[in-house]
Protein backbone atom coordinates (compact mmCIF):
# COMPACT_ATOMS: atom_id res chain seq x y z
CA UNK A 1 0.00 0.00 0.00
CA UNK A 2 1.08 3.20 -0.45
CA UNK A 3 2.44 5.77 1.81
CA UNK A 4 -0.53 8.09 2.79
CA UNK A 5 -3.17 6.64 1.64
CA UNK A 6 -6.16 4.94 3.17
CA UNK A 7 -6.33 1.14 2.45
CA UNK A 8 -9.09 0.68 -0.33
CA UNK A 9 -9.25 -3.06 0.93
CA UNK A 10 -10.39 -1.88 3.87
CA UNK A 11 -12.83 0.20 3.13
CA UNK A 12 -14.35 -2.28 0.45
CA UNK A 13 -14.28 -5.03 3.29
CA UNK A 14 -15.86 -3.09 5.85
CA UNK A 15 -19.05 -2.12 2.91
CA UNK A 16 -19.41 -6.17 2.25
CA UNK A 17 -19.75 -6.60 6.08
CA UNK A 18 -22.41 -4.04 6.10
CA UNK A 19 -24.02 -4.90 3.03
CA UNK A 20 -24.40 -8.45 4.71
CA UNK A 21 -25.70 -7.29 8.39
CA UNK A 22 -28.03 -4.69 7.08
CA UNK A 23 -29.72 -6.60 3.36
CA UNK A 24 -29.74 -10.19 5.04
CA UNK A 25 -32.29 -11.86 7.44
CA UNK A 26 -29.80 -14.22 8.95
CA UNK A 27 -26.74 -12.84 8.34
CA UNK A 28 -23.67 -14.85 9.03
CA UNK A 29 -22.15 -12.63 11.02
CA UNK A 30 -23.90 -9.31 11.96
CA UNK A 31 -21.38 -6.26 12.25
CA UNK A 32 -24.47 -3.84 12.96
CA UNK A 33 -21.46 -1.40 13.47
CA UNK A 34 -19.66 -1.62 9.59
CA UNK A 35 -21.85 0.64 7.59
CA UNK A 36 -22.11 3.13 10.39
CA UNK A 37 -17.85 4.07 9.42
CA UNK A 38 -18.94 4.89 5.81
CA UNK A 39 -19.78 8.04 4.39
CA UNK A 40 -22.86 8.10 2.04
CA UNK A 41 -20.77 8.45 -0.99
CA UNK A 42 -18.40 6.12 0.02
CA UNK A 43 -21.37 3.58 0.20
CA UNK A 44 -22.28 5.12 -2.86
CA UNK A 45 -19.30 4.93 -4.74
CA UNK A 46 -18.43 0.97 -3.84
CA UNK A 47 -22.00 -0.47 -4.46
CA UNK A 48 -22.10 1.54 -7.99
CA UNK A 49 -18.05 -0.36 -8.68
CA UNK A 50 -19.67 -3.74 -7.51
CA UNK A 51 -22.59 -3.26 -9.30
CA UNK A 52 -20.99 -1.97 -12.82
CA UNK A 53 -18.54 -5.03 -12.54
CA UNK A 54 -21.05 -7.44 -12.90
CA UNK A 55 -20.05 -8.27 -16.46
CA UNK A 56 -16.66 -8.62 -16.02
CA UNK A 57 -17.72 -11.92 -12.99
CA UNK A 58 -20.13 -12.91 -15.61
CA UNK A 59 -21.91 -11.69 -18.99
CA UNK A 60 -25.10 -13.94 -18.46
CA UNK A 61 -25.89 -12.63 -15.15
CA UNK A 62 -25.24 -8.70 -16.43
CA UNK A 63 -27.44 -9.27 -19.46
CA UNK A 64 -30.41 -11.43 -17.15
CA UNK A 65 -30.24 -8.94 -14.00
CA UNK A 66 -31.90 -5.94 -14.97
CA UNK A 67 -32.53 -3.72 -11.92
CA UNK A 68 -29.04 -1.59 -9.96
CA UNK A 69 -30.17 -3.48 -6.47
CA UNK A 70 -30.38 -7.13 -8.25
CA UNK A 71 -26.77 -7.08 -10.11
CA UNK A 72 -25.17 -5.33 -6.71
CA UNK A 73 -26.56 -8.43 -4.80
CA UNK A 74 -25.30 -10.59 -7.12
CA UNK A 75 -22.05 -9.68 -6.86
CA UNK A 76 -21.51 -9.18 -3.08
CA UNK A 77 -22.94 -12.41 -2.57
CA UNK A 78 -21.04 -13.90 -4.92
CA UNK A 79 -17.64 -12.34 -5.28
CA UNK A 80 -16.68 -10.93 -1.66
CA UNK A 81 -19.52 -11.68 1.32
CA UNK A 82 -19.16 -15.07 1.66
CA UNK A 83 -15.51 -15.09 2.45
CA UNK A 84 -15.37 -11.86 4.56
CA UNK A 85 -18.24 -12.77 7.02
CA UNK A 86 -17.32 -16.07 7.29
CA UNK A 87 -13.58 -15.61 8.51
CA UNK A 88 -15.01 -12.90 10.89
CA UNK A 89 -17.52 -15.06 12.73
CA UNK A 90 -14.88 -18.15 12.81
CA UNK A 91 -12.09 -15.51 14.65
CA UNK A 92 -14.94 -14.09 16.95
CA UNK A 93 -15.88 -17.43 17.58
CA UNK A 94 -12.41 -18.50 18.46
CA UNK A 95 -11.97 -15.08 20.44
CA UNK A 96 -15.17 -15.81 22.86
CA UNK A 97 -13.56 -19.03 23.78
CA UNK A 98 -10.11 -17.87 24.70
CA UNK A 99 -11.56 -15.25 26.34
CA UNK A 100 -13.62 -18.24 28.86
CA UNK A 101 -9.91 -19.62 28.79
CA UNK A 102 -8.54 -16.44 30.80
CA UNK A 103 -7.07 -15.36 27.37
CA UNK A 104 -6.71 -11.49 28.46
CA UNK A 105 -5.26 -9.68 25.37
CA UNK A 106 -6.91 -9.30 21.77
CA UNK A 107 -4.69 -7.78 19.04
CA UNK A 108 -5.75 -7.41 15.09
CA UNK A 109 -3.29 -7.14 13.00
CA UNK A 110 -4.04 -5.18 9.42
CA UNK A 111 -7.49 -4.17 11.97
CA UNK A 112 -8.58 -1.70 8.59
CA UNK A 113 -12.43 -0.96 9.69
CA UNK A 114 -12.76 -3.92 12.06
CA UNK A 115 -15.26 -2.82 14.42
CA UNK A 116 -14.83 -5.72 17.06
CA UNK A 117 -13.59 -2.88 19.82
CA UNK A 118 -16.67 -0.78 18.95
CA UNK A 119 -19.43 -4.12 19.04
CA UNK A 120 -17.34 -5.81 22.46
CA UNK A 121 -19.95 -6.45 25.36
CA UNK A 122 -19.50 -8.63 28.55
CA UNK A 123 -15.90 -8.57 28.55
CA UNK A 124 -13.68 -9.09 31.76
CA UNK A 125 -12.11 -5.69 32.51
CA UNK A 126 -9.03 -5.95 32.62
CA UNK A 127 -9.34 -6.92 28.41
CA UNK A 128 -6.97 -5.22 26.46
CA UNK A 129 -8.08 -4.61 22.50
CA UNK A 130 -4.75 -3.53 20.44
CA UNK A 131 -5.57 -2.46 17.04
CA UNK A 132 -2.45 -2.56 14.75
CA UNK A 133 -2.60 -1.15 11.18
CA UNK A 134 -0.32 0.76 8.41
CA UNK A 135 -0.32 4.33 9.86
CA UNK A 136 -1.75 6.09 6.84
CA UNK A 137 -5.06 3.47 7.43
CA UNK A 138 -5.27 3.60 10.94
CA UNK A 139 -5.22 7.66 10.52
CA UNK A 140 -8.13 7.33 8.21
CA UNK A 141 -10.27 5.08 10.22
CA UNK A 142 -9.26 7.42 13.63
CA UNK A 143 -10.84 10.69 12.19
CA UNK A 144 -13.34 9.08 10.94
CA UNK A 145 -14.50 7.62 14.24
CA UNK A 146 -13.90 11.19 15.57
CA UNK A 147 -15.96 12.79 12.61
CA UNK A 148 -18.74 10.55 13.50
CA UNK A 149 -18.39 10.84 17.23
CA UNK A 150 -17.96 7.52 17.93
CA UNK A 151 -16.37 7.33 21.71
CA UNK A 152 -13.26 4.95 21.64
CA UNK A 153 -13.46 2.40 24.36
CA UNK A 154 -11.16 2.82 27.42
CA UNK A 155 -9.54 -0.85 26.71
CA UNK A 156 -8.75 -0.12 23.19
CA UNK A 157 -5.22 1.14 22.31
CA UNK A 158 -4.64 1.92 18.32
CA UNK A 159 -0.64 0.86 17.52
CA UNK A 160 0.47 2.36 13.65
CA UNK A 161 3.12 -0.12 12.09
CA UNK A 162 5.03 0.60 9.47
CA UNK A 163 6.35 -3.02 8.86
CA UNK A 164 9.28 -1.83 6.99
CA UNK A 165 10.24 0.45 9.58
CA UNK A 166 8.59 -0.86 12.77
CA UNK A 167 8.91 -3.62 15.37
CA UNK A 168 5.69 -5.03 16.08
CA UNK A 169 6.68 -6.05 19.71
CA UNK A 170 8.15 -2.44 20.32
CA UNK A 171 5.44 -0.70 19.33
CA UNK A 172 2.99 -2.84 20.99
CA UNK A 173 5.20 -2.76 24.41
CA UNK A 174 4.53 0.86 24.34
CA UNK A 175 1.62 0.53 24.64
CA UNK A 176 1.08 -1.80 27.38
CA UNK A 177 0.97 -5.05 25.94
CA UNK A 178 2.14 -7.86 28.54
CA UNK A 179 3.64 -10.89 27.01
CA UNK A 180 3.15 -12.54 30.17
CA UNK A 181 -0.54 -12.52 29.46
CA UNK A 182 -2.50 -15.42 27.37
CA UNK A 183 -2.94 -13.34 24.06
CA UNK A 184 -4.94 -13.79 21.30
CA UNK A 185 -4.00 -12.45 17.50
CA UNK A 186 -5.93 -12.07 14.37
CA UNK A 187 -4.87 -11.27 10.56
CA UNK A 188 -7.34 -11.47 8.34
CA UNK A 189 -7.96 -10.33 4.89
CA UNK A 190 -4.00 -10.19 4.53
CA UNK A 191 -1.63 -13.29 4.27
CA UNK A 192 -2.46 -13.83 0.48
CA UNK A 193 -0.56 -9.93 0.06
CA UNK A 194 2.58 -10.91 1.61
CA UNK A 195 6.07 -12.59 0.45
CA UNK A 196 6.18 -15.92 2.66
CA UNK A 197 8.93 -14.91 4.48
CA UNK A 198 7.66 -12.18 5.21
CA UNK A 199 4.86 -13.73 7.14
CA UNK A 200 7.34 -16.08 8.51
CA UNK A 201 9.05 -13.24 10.03
CA UNK A 202 5.54 -11.81 11.52
CA UNK A 203 5.11 -15.58 13.26
CA UNK A 204 8.18 -15.65 14.49
CA UNK A 205 7.86 -12.53 16.21
CA UNK A 206 4.59 -13.16 17.67
CA UNK A 207 5.76 -16.02 19.20
CA UNK A 208 8.67 -14.23 20.60
CA UNK A 209 6.37 -11.68 22.34
CA UNK A 210 3.82 -14.74 23.16
CA UNK A 211 3.41 -16.99 26.52
CA UNK A 212 2.55 -20.57 25.15
CA UNK A 213 -0.66 -21.23 24.47
CA UNK A 214 -1.62 -17.99 22.43
CA UNK A 215 -3.45 -18.45 19.95
CA UNK A 216 -3.07 -16.92 16.25
CA UNK A 217 -6.09 -16.78 13.23
CA UNK A 218 -5.15 -16.34 9.68
CA UNK A 219 -6.93 -17.13 6.66
CA UNK A 220 -4.92 -18.15 3.40
CA UNK A 221 -5.45 -19.15 0.06
CA UNK A 222 -4.37 -22.72 -0.86
CA UNK A 223 -1.30 -23.01 -4.09
CA UNK A 224 -3.90 -24.24 -6.22
CA UNK A 225 -5.38 -20.64 -6.42
CA UNK A 226 -1.61 -20.16 -8.57
CA UNK A 227 -2.58 -22.84 -11.09
CA UNK A 228 -4.52 -21.43 -13.63
CA UNK A 229 -5.49 -24.40 -15.28
CA UNK A 230 -7.21 -25.50 -12.30
CA UNK A 231 -7.82 -22.69 -10.50
CA UNK A 232 -11.45 -21.10 -9.86
CA UNK A 233 -12.57 -18.54 -12.16
CA UNK A 234 -13.48 -16.60 -9.02
CA UNK A 235 -10.04 -16.85 -7.56
CA UNK A 236 -8.55 -15.89 -10.93
CA UNK A 237 -10.72 -12.93 -11.84
CA UNK A 238 -10.03 -11.40 -7.25
CA UNK A 239 -6.23 -11.79 -8.48
CA UNK A 240 -7.03 -9.88 -11.47
CA UNK A 241 -8.97 -7.45 -9.57
CA UNK A 242 -6.54 -6.57 -6.54
CA UNK A 243 -3.38 -6.25 -9.03
CA UNK A 244 -4.89 -3.49 -10.53
CA UNK A 245 -5.87 -1.62 -7.42
CA UNK A 246 -2.17 -2.08 -6.56
CA UNK A 247 -2.52 -4.69 -3.88
CA UNK A 248 -1.70 -7.95 -5.77
CA UNK A 249 -1.95 -11.72 -4.30
CA UNK A 250 1.21 -13.41 -3.85
CA UNK A 251 0.95 -15.89 -1.36
CA UNK A 252 -0.62 -19.42 -1.09
CA UNK A 253 -0.01 -22.46 0.94
CA UNK A 254 -0.10 -26.27 0.73
CA UNK A 255 -2.63 -26.83 3.08
CA UNK A 256 -1.31 -30.18 3.58
CA UNK A 257 2.44 -29.10 4.01
CA UNK A 258 1.72 -26.19 6.36
CA UNK A 259 1.91 -27.44 9.62
CA UNK A 260 5.99 -28.26 8.34
CA UNK A 261 6.21 -24.66 6.52
CA UNK A 262 5.76 -23.20 10.07
CA UNK A 263 7.68 -25.79 12.49
CA UNK A 264 10.37 -23.21 12.45
CA UNK A 265 8.25 -20.19 14.01
CA UNK A 266 7.83 -21.87 17.19
CA UNK A 267 3.94 -22.20 16.45
CA UNK A 268 1.61 -25.79 15.77
CA UNK A 269 -1.13 -26.16 13.87
CA UNK A 270 -4.21 -26.56 16.23
CA UNK A 271 -7.02 -26.29 13.41
CA UNK A 272 -6.89 -26.14 9.41
CA UNK A 273 -10.08 -25.86 7.48
CA UNK A 274 -10.84 -26.19 4.11
CA UNK A 275 -13.37 -24.81 2.02
CA UNK A 276 -15.86 -27.84 2.69
CA UNK A 277 -15.29 -27.63 6.64
CA UNK A 278 -16.23 -23.65 5.92
CA UNK A 279 -19.14 -24.38 4.12
CA UNK A 280 -20.48 -27.04 6.30
CA UNK A 281 -20.24 -24.68 9.37
CA UNK A 282 -21.58 -21.52 8.41
CA UNK A 283 -23.41 -22.32 5.14
CA UNK A 284 -25.11 -25.42 5.05
CA UNK A 285 -28.61 -25.14 4.99
CA UNK A 286 -28.99 -21.37 4.11
CA UNK A 287 -31.65 -20.35 1.36
CA UNK A 288 -29.64 -17.78 0.13
CA UNK A 289 -27.20 -19.95 -2.05
CA UNK A 290 -24.01 -18.48 0.13
CA UNK A 291 -21.20 -20.56 -0.11
CA UNK A 292 -17.63 -20.48 0.89
CA UNK A 293 -15.51 -19.84 -1.48
CA UNK A 294 -12.72 -22.33 -3.24
CA UNK A 295 -9.29 -21.98 -2.18
CA UNK A 296 -9.60 -20.12 0.80
CA UNK A 297 -8.81 -21.94 4.42
CA UNK A 298 -8.54 -20.72 7.39
CA UNK A 299 -6.33 -21.57 10.75
CA UNK A 300 -5.81 -21.46 14.31
CA UNK A 301 -2.12 -21.86 15.32
CA UNK A 302 -0.63 -22.13 18.63
CA UNK A 303 1.98 -20.51 20.25
CA UNK A 304 4.96 -23.49 21.77
CA UNK A 305 8.28 -22.54 22.13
Amino acid sequence: MEAGKESLTALVSCFARGYHASTNKEPIFNDFIAYSLLKDVEKQLIATNWANAIAFFDQEKSEALETFDEKLEWVMNNQTVPQLVSRARYTEEGLKSAIERGFKQYVILGAGFDTFALRQENLPEDFMIYEVDHPATQAFKLKRLHEIGIELPVNVKFIPVDFKSNSLREELEKSGYDEQKYTFFSLLGVVMYLAKRDFYQLLSSVAEMSVNGSSFIFDYLDDTAFNDSIASKKITQMRQITAQTGEPIVAGFDPFELDLELQDCNMLLYENLSPANIDEMYFAGREDGLHAFDHFHFAHLVVNK
